[in-house]
């Protein structure tokens, strides 16, 4: 995890996921290149991720973060409101600014969105991508509070984020210092992030170019190597010893992960 400082807000940037474990029954599926040195399989299964139920992850209080069930029309807005150095929801005034609206505080957002990085954004819990305004933002970061001595109040909210705005097989496509692009829940959407140090084998999360997986039913989530999965291959290539290029359905068009199976 990785904190970006905003005032008295903290933003948690969630990477380097375990999208789970690939099918292991791959027979009839490998391609190999035109020289046959190059091994792709296309379709290596898997079902469709089934979002979280982020309503019910949203911590206990006066409203819940992601409906805003639970707040009059006086006080529209569920936010994580600070007792006594603890966060807990509650109900504020909202103003009318909605996805990507520009902001300076908080009383500027409409009721179910926060003040974040200058920016409207929608509130959600839990990463679930389906309490976001539309596919093209998942629910990515979780929202702290500073402290005032440097230590964060954690709130049990996140905010929704703009996704697949660059290609995972080219981590340097990110142009905010410290990001690189990521796949960044397990649908498989790209999102410019906070890389982790990870590279093959090594425990998550991972640096760009890489994904967090396991390659056997009873083995933990390591780093994988992503690679360019299209018929014949294409780079960034498995290098020796780590595998063949599988894509799942978890992964984007034209991109797979590195497993020995």
């Amino acid at each position: 995890m990785r904190r970006l400082a905003l005032g008295a807000a903290t933003l948690v940037f969630a990477a380097g996921c375990d999208y789970g474990t690939p099918e292991t029954d791959v027979s009839g599926k490998f391609d190999a290149g035109p020289e046959g040195g190059i091994v792709v399989i296309l379709d290596g299964g898997g079902v469709p991720a089934t979002p979280p139920d982020g309503a019910a992850a949203c911590p206990q209080g006066a409203c819940n973060y992601q409906t805003g069930a639970g707040c009059p029309a006086s006080t529209p807005a569920c936010l994580p409101l600070v007792s006594n150095g603890v966060a807990a929801p509650g109900c504020s005034p909202a103003g009318a600014g909605t996805k990507g609206a520009a902001c300076a505080q908080q009383s500027e957002c409409a009721a179910g969105y926060f003040c974040a990085e200058g920016q409207c954004r929608k509130l959600c819990c839990g990463g679930d991508w389906t309490g976001c305004d539309s596919p093209s933002e998942h629910c990515l970061k979780r929202l702290d509070y500073g402290d005032g001595m440097g230590g964060v109040i954690a709130t049990g909210a996140m905010l929704c984020y703009p996704v697949n705005t660059c290609d995972a097989l080219q981590p340097a496509s990110c142009t905010q210092p410290g990001t690189a692009c990521v796949l960044a829940d397990p649908t498989g959407v790209t999102a410019c992030l906070p890389p982790g140090s990870g590279g093959v084998g090594d425990a998550c999360p991972c640096q760009g170019g890489f994904a967090c997986v396991s390659d056997a039913p009873d083995a933990s989530p390591t780093c994988h190597r992503l690679c360019g999965a299209v018929e014949g291959g294409a780079p960034p290539y498995c290098q020796e010893g780590e595998g063949v290029c599988v894509h799942h359905t978890r992964d984007p068009a034209g991109v797979g992960e590195c497993l020995k199976l």
